[in-house]
């Protein structure tokens, strides 16, 4: 029979892995290769994204197009007087664009007088901007009588829009205002730098006029404005007829100085002749204004 042998056990023990950081460091792969090659995929994407939508930009149809309209029409004057109209340019096109304001065509014989340095405006696209367009009549004249103004696009010259400017010459001014009046005024205001009306006592306007300054809404005809003092600084200021301070703001205050009964005339009112020029003390500050203002009567 065999003896079965026994093996003496070894007094040593199998080496245990201790797994330390440092080794462990050691065993992973280097991923910054890795990384770098995939942000530089990432712009390269991204600029090739960039370089395509400039090149469909450049492709896209650009277009050009104009509206004109006038704040007010059809004016009373009175045969070799004037009456100012104000013209809205709007840029109907998909970029920005030069218009030329020109007369077409003027039956009526009167002396149309473009705003100096407005013959030529750069509009914004779905943006306006307003001209004012003085128009005398002769001593002649009679009956009812229009002009044509065109409005044309450099950028197309074939874009042109037309206004017609009515005037009824049958008419009569009354007295001239001067310094001290009390006077009773219709007005509509407008911001010079796009159009958008922000206060009117004329009704018409308000049913007609569709550009508005922002949270404005169109309301009823609220009847003639009352001015007191025009031309004056004070009671006595500068002159003995001023019983008291003016109540308008300078620009409109002094466009009414000299006007006639029944005539319509505009004023373009740079900020610090308005409401000032900080932006902060007053929803108009900073703001250029246009105003087109009717003498209604002297009080």
């Amino acid at each position: 029979m065999a003896k079965r042998v026994r093996r003496k056990k070894s007094g040593q023990k199998a080496a245990i892995p201790t797994y330390r950081e440092e080794g462990v460091k050691a065993s992973r792969p280097d991923t910054r290769p890795a990384l770098i090659a995939l942000f530089l995929v990432i712009l390269l994407i991204g600029s090739a994204l960039y370089f395509t939508s400039m090149v469909e930009d450049s492709s896209a149809v650009v277009e050009y197009g104009v509206n004109a309209e006038v704040l007010t029409n059809n004016h009373n004057t009175e045969p070799g007087q004037d009456t100012d109209f104000v013209l809205v340019v709007t840029n109907k096109g998909s970029i920005a664009d030069t218009f030329d304001v020109g007369v077409k065509s003027n039956d009526g014989g009167f002396t149309i007088t473009i705003e100096e340095g407005y013959e030529s405006i750069v509009v914004d696209k779905n943006k306006g901007k307003p001209v004012i367009i003085n128009v005398k009549t002769s001593s002649s004249a009679t009956g009812l009588l229009y002009a044509y103004l065109e409005v044309k696009s450099r950028g197309d010259g074939t874009k042109t829009a037309e206004v017609r400017l009515d005037v009824n010459t049958d008419h009569e001014f009354g007295n001239k205002t001067s310094r001290g009046d009390s006077v009773s005024v219709e007005y509509a205001g407008i911001l010079a730098r796009n159009a958008n009306l922000f206060d009117s006592s004329m009704g018409q306007v308000w049913e007609n006029y569709q550009y508005l300054k922002s949270g404005v809404e169109p309301r009823a005809d609220t009847g003639n404005l009352q001015a007191a003092n025009i031309g004056c600084d004070g009671n006595g200021i500068p002159t003995e007829e001023c019983g008291g301070s003016r109540q308008m703001i300078p620009g409109f205050d002094a466009k009414m100085v000299g006007m006639h009964e029944g005539q319509i005339l505009a004023v373009r009112i740079p900020a610090k002749d308005a409401y000032g020029v900080d932006s902060n003390g007053h929803n108009l500050g900073g703001e250029d204004l246009i105003f087109v203002i009717d003498m209604v009567s002297i009080d």
